[in-house]
């Protein structure tokens, strides 16, 4: 079983941690403990990513509703979606 280890962060790691913790409300060992999950939480056995649950569940209920009605999204619907979601995970990482 594998054991857990420490992780050395230089100063200026260090220093955006805890800007990035105390901006989430975290001490900064819980928010680089809950980073770390969201990316190695995502990690098969094989070493490749694998979609979250809810991304699995939201395509198949998509790919339900097209089968059932054969309605789709139009391109610009889903491209605004794209770069709205865009701009808001790249501002939150500033």
């Amino acid at each position: 079983m594998a054991e857990g280890f420490g992780i050395h962060l230089n100063e200026d790691q260090a220093r955006r941690l805890k800007a990035a913790a105390e901006a989430a409300g975290l001490d900064p060992t819980a928010f680089a403990i809950q980073t770390l999950e969201g990316v190695i939480g995502d990690i098969g056995i094989a070493g490749v990513s694998e979609y979250p649950a809810s991304w699995v569940s939201e395509d198949a209920e998509r790919w339900a509703e097209y089968e059932r009605t054969g309605v789709t999204v139009p391109l610009e619907d889903a491209l605004r979606d794209f770069h709205d979601n865009l701009a808001r995970r790249l501002a939150e990482k500033r």
